[in-house]
C-alpha cells in the first residue's frame, strides 16, 4: 500500500508543475513586487534570502513576516503555500560588526511535500573600505527537512549560503552569492529531491529617489527538471505624505527558459512599521495569480524622512517665532522714538518758558529735571532694545547659518535622501549668499551632492 502511494506521488511529481524544495524563492511582498531581483539591494532583512552579506547593513532591528501564494516560481510552475519569519539583529563590537539573521521558512508543496527551513545568518558590515565604497561578505546555515503528504519524512539536512557585496558610493552596488551549497539531498521510499544549488549576481542602483535593480540566476536540476537561468529586473519608488507616512509602488519582470512572470505591487510604511502586497502575473503556462503580504517592523530608529520633516518643522517654528519678537522689538523702538520727541518738544518748550517767565524759573526747573531723567532714562531703555535688535538681527545672519548648519548635518547623519539635502542646500546658499557668513562647507557639500547625482 506504500508503495502504491510512493509510485502515485511520483507520478504526481512526473506529470504536474516544478515543486523542487527549498529552490531560490522570494522572502515577501517586496522583493517579490520586483521580480525577485534583490542580490544587491541591502536595506532591509528579507536580503538574507537572496545574499548574506547584504544583511549587514540591517540598520537597525528588524523583524519581518510573510505569505506567498505561488504558482510560477523562477524554476517552473508550481503549487505552493510559503510562510517565512525573519528577524536582523544589527551588532556594532570590535569582533563582530554587522549583522545576524534569523529566517524561520515553512512551506507547503500541494502534492508533494511539507518543508521547513531553520536559518542562522551573519554579514560583515564595513569589512573592507576603500574610497567611497566598501567591500561585505557573509553566511548561513540552514537546516532543512520534509514532510511527504503521503506519509514519512526525509530527515534534517545541512545547507550553506555565502555572498558577497560590493558598494560603489552610497548609491550602487553589485552583489554575488551561492544558495543551498553543499547539495542536501532528500529521499524516501521512491520519493527523491534535491535543494538546488543556484548561483546569484546582481546589481541595484539608486537614481533620484527611485531604486532599480537587475539580477541573473542560475540554478542546478532538480525535482526532475533541468537546469534553469533567469534574468530579472524591477523598480521601486517611494513617495513622503505630509501626515500619512509613505507609500511605494513596485514592478518587475522574471524572464527565464522555464518560467516569465510580470510583478507588480504596493507599499505603505509610516514610522517603523511598513505593508507591503505583490501579485505575479503569468506570461507563459498557467494563468493563475500570485500573491503575496508583508509586515515589517523596524525597532529603535525612525524612518529618516519623518524625521526629516519634523526637524525641518521645529525649525520653521523657531524662525517664525523670531521675526515676530523682531517685530515686537520694531514696534517697541517706534514707540519710544515717538516718546523721546515727545519729550525733546516738551524739553524745548519749557526751556522758552525758564527765558520768559522768570517768576516761574523753579517750577519749570523741577519740570525740566524730571523730564531730562524721563528722557534719559527713555534713551537707555531705546539703546537697550536697539542692541538687543542688533543681536538679534545679526543672530538671523551669521549665527542663524550656522544653526541652519548644524540641523542639516543632523539630518544627513540621521539619513535624509540625497534629494532634500540636495534642496536644503541650495536654499541655503541662496538665503545667506549676502549675510557675511562663511558659505565654504555648504558650497563643498553642494559639489559631492551634484557629483554623486
Amino acid at each position: 500500500m506504500g508503495r502504491a502511494a510512493a509510485g502515485l506521488l511520483a507520478l504526481a511529481l512526473g506529470a504536474g508543475p516544478a515543486s523542487a524544495a527549498f529552490d531560490d524563492a522570494p522572502f515577501g511582498a517586496r522583493d517579490a513586487a520586483m521580480g525577485g531581483c534583490f542580490t544587491a539591494v541591502h536595506d532591509e532583512v528579507s536580503a538574507l534570502a537572496y545574499n548574506p552579506a547584504a544583511l549587514g547593513h540591517a540598520p537597525a532591528l528588524e523583524a519581518a513576516a510573510s505569505y506567498l501564494r505561488s504558482f510560477h516560481s523562477p524554476a517552473g510552475e508550481i503549487d505552493r503555500d510559503a510562510t517565512r519569519a525573519a528577524a536582523a539583529v544589527p551588532v556594532r563590537q570590535e569582533i563582530f560588526n554587522g549583522a545576524f539573521g534569523f529566517d524561520v521558512r515553512y512551506d507547503r508543496r500541494t502534492g508533494a511535500a511539507r518543508d521547513r527551513e531553520i536559518g542562522l545568518f551573519y554579514g560583515t558590515r564595513g569589512l573592507r573600505e576603500t574610497e567611497g565604497g566598501g567591500l561585505d561578505f557573509g553566511g548561513g546555515l540552514k537546516l532543512l527537512s520534509s514532510s511527504l503528504e503521503s506519509g514519512g519524512a526525509t530527515g534534517t539536512k545541512p545547507a550553506v549560503d555565502l555572498g558577497a557585496l560590493w558598494r560603489f558610493g552610497a548609491k550602487r552596488s553589485a552583489g554575488a552569492s551561492l544558495i543551498n551549497l553543499g547539495g542536501a539531498k532528500f529521499r524516501s521510499g521512491r520519493y527523491s529531491d534535491r535543494a538546488p544549488l543556484a548561483l546569484k549576481v546582481g546589481a541595484a542602483e539608486a537614481v533620484r529617489g527611485a531604486l532599480l535593480a537587475a539580477d541573473a540566476t542560475v540554478r542546478e536540476p532538480s525535482a526532475g527538471q533541468g537546469k534553469s537561468i533567469t534574468f530579472a529586473a524591477g523598480f521601486e519608488r517611494w513617495w513622503a505624505t505630509a501626515r500619512a507616512g509613505s507609500i511605494a509602488a513596485r514592478s518587475g519582470m522574471s524572464l527565464g527558459d522555464r518560467a516569465r512572470t510580470w510583478h507588480w505591487g504596493f507599499g505603505w510604511k509610516n514610522g517603523g512599521g511598513r505593508l507591503d502586497y505583490a501579485m505575479t502575473v503569468p506570461m507563459s503556462g498557467g494563468a493563475r495569480f500570485g500573491h503575496g503580504l508583508t509586515l515589517a517592523l523596524r525597532f529603535g530608529r525612525s524612518d529618516p524622512e519623518a524625521e526629516y520633516e519634523r526637524l525641518l518643522e521645529a525649525e520653521m517654528k523657531t524662525r517664525r517665532d523670531l521675526n515676530k519678537a523682531l517685530d515686537a522689538s520694531a514696534v517697541k523702538q517706534w514707540k519710544l522714538a515717538s516718546e523721546i520727541n515727545r519729550l525733546q518738544t516738551e524739553m524745548s518748550a519749557l526751556r522758552e518758558s525758564l527765558a520768559g517767565k522768570s517768576a516761574s524759573e523753579d517750577e519749570a526747573r523741577r519740570r525740566l529735571a524730571e523730564l531730562e531723567a524721563r528722557q534719559k532714562k527713555a534713551a537707555e531703555t531705546f539703546a537697550r532694545l536697539k542692541e538687543e535688535h542688533s543681536r538679534n538681527a545679526a543672530k538671523t545672519k551669521a549665527q542663524l547659518f550656522q544653526e541652519d548648519w548644524g540641523s542639516y548635518q543632523k539630518a544627513k547623519l540621521g539619513g535624509a535622501p540625497d534629494a532634500a539635502l540636495l534642496e536644503r542646500v541650495q536654499r541655503l546658499l541662496i538665503e545667506y549668499k549676502d549675510a557675511g557668513a562663511d558659505l565654504g562647507d555648504a558650497s563643498r557639500e553642494l559639489r559631492r551632492l551634484q557629483q554623486a547625482r
